[in-house]
């Protein structure tokens, strides 16, 4: 693809594709809000409850790039309608089958049918607005914006309404990203508009889809893309996992420690936006790499801050950079390669952060173990800081990344 901005893309044409990333860009931490509360009421064994929050990843890590070989060879709008029934129901099914093994089944499938449709709106960012800056900090927005305001909803949901309420709230919002998907246009594999393939000939999983996702490895920016991905969950493992934690051991409730994610969520969206003007300033890949570093060092340090005032200044910080390193990991991304593999290099993406997101937790919580949940901190973001650094001298050495912007 061009790394030229073009002619600008019509508003119709933007809106839907913003639509799906505010929808589906979020739902996983509208999940972390009920599914704990959800797993508790049916078992009081710490692992199976963590068997029925990890199992929403299972079928992500292992059948994401056969979603994103999909959404590449039929028609991005079926597969999103079709994804998105299932997912909203699995949601309806959880109070109806209040028991371990429905949970963890109705995650794994659920969770693979959101996820691929989040996919979905990055491989449209590549094909319908060719992977420009301006757009992906607009696409990145509009899902952390969407990570604002669901994440709350959907809590209010429970509180006021029940578990039906909740999970009836989430099988609403897959949904509402289903009514989106309607105003797409209608895209080919090529990336023009053109007549649709028959979803049902295209479903069968095949082993080149996998061949050809990894063998874009061998493109040093897609390799870039992938080795910042797994970087990036150094911190936000940390987040996902210990900081909620370590705030409530320090004297913080429930309701500020929402209020710190949500201010993450909404620096994000607007670092996201200037991602255009920034772009033309600074070269992407060293953005990228200040932008990763800063998203690990503000989440390592907290233990260092005991104001609430400290706090926001850091989760404004990581959100920020999480904001800016997203939208250019997508812009990278898309432009690597061409119109038919943007599914794709989207799940390969979506693999490894996954991967990462279920790694990095379990590293540090076997280091909070032995030495201490602050010194875990500070493990787990020395070592982010030491790959990124390690990713820089990299692509300073790299002749494929030397000339790029």
């Amino acid at each position: 693809m061009t790394a030229s901005d073009g002619a600008p893309i019509p508003g119709r044409v933007q809106a839907p594709v913003y639509a799906l990333a505010f929808c589906y860009g979020n739902v996983m931490p509208m999940t972390a809000v009920v599914l704990p509360l959800w797993a508790l009421e049916l078992t009081t064994s710490p692992l199976m409850i963590g068997l029925v929050v990890a199992s929403r990843q299972f079928l992500v890590v292992t059948l994401s790039i056969y979603g994103g070989a999909l959404l590449d060879r039929a028609a991005p709008k079926r597969v999103i309608l079709a994804l998105a029934a299932v997912a909203a129901a699995g949601f309806a099914l959880f109070p109806v089958l209040p028991f371990v093994w429905a949970a963890v089944l109705l995650q794994m499938v659920s969770g693979f049918a959101e996820t691929t449709n989040w996919i979905g709106a990055q491989a449209l960012f590549g094909r319908v607005l060719k992977g420009r800056p301006v757009y992906a900090g607009r696409l990145t927005a509009a899902a952390r914006v969407g990570g604002f305001f669901g994440p709350l909803l959907v809590g209010f949901a429970w509180q006021y309404a029940g578990r039906t309420g909740a999970f009836l709230c989430l099988a609403g919002w897959v949904m509402a990203g289903a009514v989106a998907a309607l105003f797409l246009p209608a895209v080919a594999p090529a990336g023009t508009p053109a007549p649709e393939p028959r979803l049902r000939a295209e479903a069968m999983p095949r082993l080149s889809d996998y061949a050809s996702a990894f063998r874009m490895l061998a493109l040093p920016a897609v390799a870039l893309v992938i080795l910042a991905t797994f970087m990036r969950q150094t911190g936000t493992g940390i987040q996902s996992s210990f900081y909620g934690i370590w705030l409530t051991e320090i004297g913080f409730e429930a309701g500020t420690i929402g209020l710190l994610i949500g201010i993450s969520s909404l620096a994000a969206a607007f670092a996201a936006l200037a991602l255009g003007r920034l772009s033309r300033l600074v070269a992407e890949r060293w953005l990228l790499i200040a932008a990763v570093l800063a998203a690990i060092v503000a989440i390592a340090i907290t233990p260092l801050l005991d104001t609430l005032t400290l706090l926001i200044v850091a989760i404004a910080l990581r959100g920020a950079g999480q904001g800016l390193n997203l939208s250019l990991m997508m812009t990278i991304a898309a432009r690597a390669v061409g119109a038919d593999l943007q599914g794709r290099v989207a799940a390969l993406r979506v693999t490894f952060n996954r991967l990462g997101g279920v790694l990095v937790p379990l590293a540090m919580g076997a280091i909070a173990e032995f030495t201490g949940l602050e010194n875990a901190f500070y493990a787990i973001g020395a070592a982010g800081v030491i790959a990124v650094a390690a990713l820089a001298v990299w692509i300073a050495r790299s002749p494929g990344l030397a000339s790029r912007g």
